[in-house]
Parts: C-alpha cells; sequence; structure tokens
C-alpha cells in the first residue's frame, strides 16, 4: 500500500517540532523518495580529482543508489558517468579504481567507450543492421551525469537539471573549501593513502547522525 509517495502533506508530517516520526528510518517508500527526489536533485560530493591523476584513471562510487564512475578523459577533463553500459544496463565494472586506458570495456558483450563515454566499437556490429540502434539511446554511448562541477579539485555531481544550482546549493558553505585548500603551499590538495570504505547495515541517515553526535553525555560539546 502506498502511504507517502503523492501524499506531500504525508511526507510534512513525519517531521514535526519536537519529533520524528520511525518510518524516517526505517520504511522503504519513504528511502525510495529520498533517493528520487533529495539525492538525485541536489549536489553530491563523487571524490576529489586527485583520485583520477592520469588519463584513464577512474573512481567508482554512488550518488545514491546510483553507481556513478569518476574518470580522467584523454584531454584530461575529469568526466562523471553512470556506471551502466547503455546495451543491457551491465556494470561497466565493479572495481573501486582503476586505470582503463583509452576505452571502457562492457563485461558482458565487450562494447567499448571512450572515456567521456561516448560509443567506440561494438563487435558483430552488422547484426544489428535494421534493428534501429542507430537512432536509439545505446549508440549514444554510456549517459553522462547531467550536471558536474569540479570545485578546487572537488567533484561534485547532480543527477537531475531540477533542484539548485551549485552556488546556491552550497552558498557560503563554500569557504570551507577555501579554507582548508588556501592552507596548501601549492593551492591543491590530494588525496593520498588510499580510502577506507566500510559496509554500514543501517538507513543513511543513521550513518550521519551518530558521525555527528559529538555531544558529551552530560551535555558538554
Amino acid at each position: 500500500m502506498t502511504r507517502y509517495r503523492g501524499n506531500a502533506e504525508a511526507v510534512r508530517s513525519l517531521v514535526r517540532e519536537t519529533e520524528v516520526h520511525r518510518d524516517v528510518y526505517i520504511d522503504d517508500e519513504v528511502f525510495a523518495l529520498e533517493m528520487e527526489h533529495l539525492f538525485a536533485n541536489t549536489w553530491i560530493y563523487v571524490g576529489h580529482d586527485s583520485q583520477v591523476a592520469k588519463p584513464g584513471d577512474y573512481f567508482g562510487t554512488t550518488i545514491g543508489a546510483q553507481p556513478v564512475l569518476m574518470v580522467r578523459h584523454t584531454d584530461n577533463s575529469v568526466k562523471v558517468l553512470h556506471n551502466r553500459c547503455p546495451h543491457k544496463g551491465t556494470r561497466i565494472t565493479t572495481d573501486t579504481c582503476g586505470n582503463t586506458g583509452k576505452f571502457f570495456r562492457c563485461p558482458y558483450h565487450a562494447w567499448t567507450f571512450r572515456t567521456d563515454g561516448s560509443l567506440f566499437f561494438i563487435p558483430l556490429r552488422k547484426g544489428y543492421e535494421n534493428t534501429g540502434l542507430e537512432s536509439s539511446h545505446a549508440s549514444e554511448g554510456i549517459s553522462p551525469v547531467r550536471h558536474v562541477r569540479n570545485y578546487r579539485g572537488f567533484v561534485f555531481a547532480k543527477l537531475n537539471d531540477t533542484g539548485p544550482d551549485f552556488e546556491e546549493f552550497f552558498g557560503e558553505s563554500l569557504s570551507s573549501i577555501d579554507n582548508m585548500v588556501d592552507r596548501s603551499p601549492t593551492g591543491r590538495l590530494e588525496v593520498a593513502g588510499g580510502v577506507l570504505r566500510y559496509m554500514h547495515n543501517c538507513n543513511w541517515k543513521m550513518l550521519v547522525e551518530n558521525q555527528t553526535d559529538t555531544t558529551h553525555p552530560d551535555g558538554r560539546p
């Protein structure tokens, strides 16, 4: 039974002045709505461009529930692509990071794509004649994430066209990045030594609250 989809009043009632309904943390429908609207319409941190230092370097992560790839293209620009083959939807790679050279190759049917996502090669292409391939979405290659912004090395992305623009979303909080980067003698930062990853079996809001709640039991910060 649908309780929240299409029911804005029900969604608003989840958060009150002095309490939050438990469905915010445990309801699958609320979670799905967050993935569709919150994560897809706002700017999400993808990674630092130093993690893809050389052409062909890639870093795999997610925006909400959508797997994406941050990759250094041959022209030295940083792209963010959906980690999904346009042919059958297979993940282009399940590795967290690596160097793919000049091309990505889908492990399912070996379709090959340049590092900007454009289609390069299809094996046995004659077999697709008169199938409408040339006018299909698949012929356009791997879909890029719609909006990407590299702010002083920190790469952010927004999946949808709706939602605030970059400056509106972050506002004065960008000064925190400026302050951190400006402390470097070279005016740049670098992610070094790898990234610690772990699985946390809970709703994403529980993890955020646990990480940000630093209040001492007696009330002191």
